[in-house]
């Protein structure tokens, strides 16, 4: 093993630290609190385990992750390569960096899990590398010696097309600039939005590239509209240095133009000026059900030094209009009673679609929670605040917010899944802003589930690891939750030190494993059956859904297959779906239109109604307005409907992932003899911050500061490995030293 530099930062905020001893964990009643599986990866790879650990490439983790219509799942992971970093990433990342590896997982079939690397592995984006046409700076030397980070899956956004393929837009091109070729721990990072657009095909498992934007985005939001084209919002075309002197108006701004995606020609148009509007990196956008698009005053913002100029105005939210291409301000999202406007690093979800006594939609409420406070400057801890934001479209969208229940754990950058019962789930997340000083926030094991009747978070059992930056949950179409991910920036912005998380800080390592979280809902009893639907659903129409009897089914709801990175799912939506009509082995539910339910694949689930709540039945994978013939979305979901007959009479939380228990390695370096071992807990409690109140203890923070200053001015010795980097495009598992 090579020596490691334990970054000064980290050793700064060791000092006056006293761990505090962990706390009893209760698993709990699963009935009341749910239960977790075991934790599980890919058995092929390395899992890097320690900090600077000498290999080339590690085995990905699921920074972005979506549910694909036959079952499986595509992920991909990002920050590639941060443990060969030396000494400073700022300096070394624009070479030490590569490309994100994309992986297909395949728990169907019911016993272990398996998995497979789709072609290219990388996505395949600007595969020959930046050319002299990027948007480099006149008179400042560059190096991008490394092509083999120019086409970077990590920033980009992931939506799904209307006939289950997924659009990827944007993403990363890492160069130095100012750089010296030649020298790759010389120079300041940058990293570039890509122009690229990459489209994921699951029969095939392959990537192909459609037509370019017009702008290159770095943190972009698509949202899907009711014809099934594309919006894509936002997105920075240079994080570090925003300065484009042959379009001098657009520096200092993230992208404010709108482009739209056809998916029947395969390219991008720009809209009109009329469109253009300045949001934050990723904001939380969501389809409204009169068709609009409603921003949701949230985003992620890079404190303390900001993002763009012009920060003060995403503190309101807005509704976007395409029939007009024009936004309307709405006002100030309240936290805890003060109309305090922005969060920054939380999430939102659009809660359940409801129709009203006419049978329209006309009311739209999201739920945001967790983060930090404001734009530029912004805050340092994470909040604990949650908010209800209500959009009435039969009233001009007129907007109103207010708080709801508080979280029991403050978190920054917690995932919030919708469940098919309406709840919200949200795991992992950390206690401070993990961008602002990476690695020195402590990760937030502990999950809750949030109840819209009541308004109210509950605790949940606790995860087994922590997943601080880059962590991804989605709900598995038998009601169930996989959480993984976890990409840190390398600690302090220095080298990656295992230091921290020997006291409790977060793990300085991408994490490429994978937990289940069964829901309370799994323990209730008995679930109901769908014994039968056409997976080719129109909207307007009304649907026959074969279940087990019906008179005991309460409600029928759609929820859209789950796409997630950074937080955000521009789709993410449930929609209940009124009974018009029941029979001897069915019920009937009214669809409603396109601007409800969006073209592209959903789940549908039943549900009956017990003492605690209501119970779903695993889902059955549908398509809606799809433009695929309906032999071919037959073909694509007999797997999934094959596997919902499989489901154990008992309705047991394992499920369909039953052979999910110790998944050993194959003996390679970095495999974990036991990844579920409790003792990966280490000696801090879940949720709790070792490192105190910084108001009383602002040593850590000071330390950290002054020794970021002095790895700043280390970062350009030129020390360290060179490897050749010889692409494997069939796998991206093995590269050569």
């Amino acid at each position: 093993m090579r020596r490691s530099l334990v970054p000064v930062a980290v050793l700064a905020v060791m000092i006056g630290m006293t761990p505090i001893p962990a706390a009893a964990q209760e698993d709990g009643d699963p009935a009341a609190v749910g239960s977790f599986g075991p934790v599980f990866q890919e058995p092929t790879g390395i899992e890097c385990t320690e900090a600077q650990q000498d290999v080339e490439r590690c085995k990905p983790g699921a920074l972005a992750i979506s549910n694909l219509a036959n079952g499986k799942q595509l992920y991909y992971n990002g920050l590639e390569g941060t443990n060969n970093v030396n000494f400073n990433a700022v300096a070394e990342y624009g070479d030490a960096i590569v490309n994100g590896q994309s992986r297909v997982l395949d728990m169907t079939g019911g016993g272990a899990p398996s998995w497979s690397v789709p072609a290219p592995f990388d996505g395949g984006a600007n595969s020959d590398g930046n050319d002299e046409d990027n948007e480099y700076l006149p008179l400042v030397p560059h190096n991008n010696d490394n092509k083999l980070n120019d086409g970077d899956l990590f920033c980009s956004d992931l939506n799904f097309l209307s006939d289950g393929r997924l659009i990827a837009n944007g993403g990363t091109a890492w160069y130095q600039e100012p750089g010296l070729p030649g020298a790759p721990n010389l120079g300041v990072v940058e990293l570039e939005g890509l122009k690229e657009t990459r489209i994921f095909d699951p029969a095939t498992q392959t990537w192909t590239q459609a037509g370019d934007m017009e702008f290159g985005r770095w943190y972009p939001t698509m949202v899907t509209q009711p014809d099934g084209t594309q919006l894509s919002f936002s997105g920075v075309t240079k994080l570090i240095k925003p300065i484009y002197p042959e379009r001098p108006g657009d520096s200092g701004f993230n992208v404010r133009e709108v482009e739209r995606f056809d998916p029947e020609t395969g390219q991008w148009s720009t809209l009109p000026v009329g469109a253009n509007k300045s949001l934050p990196l990723i904001p939380r956008m969501h389809l409204l059900p009169d068709g609009k698009t409603f921003y949701n005053g949230a985003g992620q913002t890079f404190s303390p030094n900001g993002q763009a100029v012009d920060e003060a105005f995403w503190n309101f939210t807005k509704v976007f209009d395409p029939a007009t291409d024009t936004w309307e301000d709405k006002g100030l999202n309240d936290f805890a009673g003060l109309p305090a406007g922005f969060r920054g690093s939380g999430f939102s979800v659009m809660l359940p679609l409801q129709p009203n006594v006419d049978g329209q939609y006309t009311e739209a409420n999201f739920l945001s929670a967790g983060g930090t406070y404001g734009v530029t400057p912004g805050s340092y801890l994470a909040t604990d605040t949650s908010t209800l934001t209500t959009v009435d479209t039969a009233d001009g969208d007129a907007m109103t917010s207010q708080a709801t229940g508080r979280l029991n754990t403050p978190r920054w950058y917690g995932t919030g899944t919708m469940l098919p019962t309406g709840e919200v789930f949200v795991s992992s997340g950390g206690d401070r802003d993990h961008v602002v000083l990476p690695g020195l926030e402590a990760p937030v094991r502990s999950t809750e589930l949030y109840n819209p009747e009541t308004g109210a978070w509950t605790e949940m059992v606790p995860q087994t690891r922590g997943r601080t930056y880059h962590n991804t949950a989605t709900l598995l179409r038998d009601g169930r939750v996989l959480v993984g991910g976890h990409a840190p920036i390398a600690t302090a912005y220095a080298a990656p030190t295992d230091a921290g998380e020997m006291i409790g800080l977060s793990n300085p390592n991408g994490d490429p494993t994978f937990q289940i979280f069964s829901p309370p809902y799994l323990h209730w009893g008995d679930r109901p059956v769908i014994t039968g639907v056409d997976p080719a659903v129109q909207t307007g129409s009304v649907l026959d859904v074969g279940v087990e009897n019906p008179q005991d089914i309460s409600s029928v709801r759609m929820l859209r297959n789950t796409s997630v990175t950074h937080l955000v799912d521009g789709d993410q939506r449930n929609v209940e779906l009124p009974i018009v009509a029941r029979d001897a082995d069915s019920v009937q539910v009214q669809v409603p239109g396109n601007t409800v339910l969006p073209p592209g694949p959903y789940m549908l689930f039943a549900h009956r109604q017990v003492e605690q709540g209501e119970i779903p039945s695993v889902s059955r994978q549908v398509f809606v307005d799809s433009n695929l013939p309906a032999g071919r979305i037959a073909e694509m979901t007999a797997v999934a409907d094959q596997q919902a007959e499989q489901e154990p009479a008992d309705n047991s939380p394992a499920g369909t992932a039953e052979g999910l228990t110790g998944i050993a390695g194959d003996g390679t370096e970095g495999d974990a003899a036991d990844d579920g071992d409790a003792a990966e807990e280490g000696p801090v409690a879940p949720g709790t911050n070792p490192l105190g109140n910084i108001t009383e203890n602002p040593l850590p923070l000071i330390g950290a500061v002054i020794g970021f200053g002095g790895l700043l001015a280390l970062g350009g010795r030129s020390v360290g490995r060179h490897r050749a980097r010889n692409r494997n495009t069939s796998d991206g598992r093995h590269w050569a030293a």
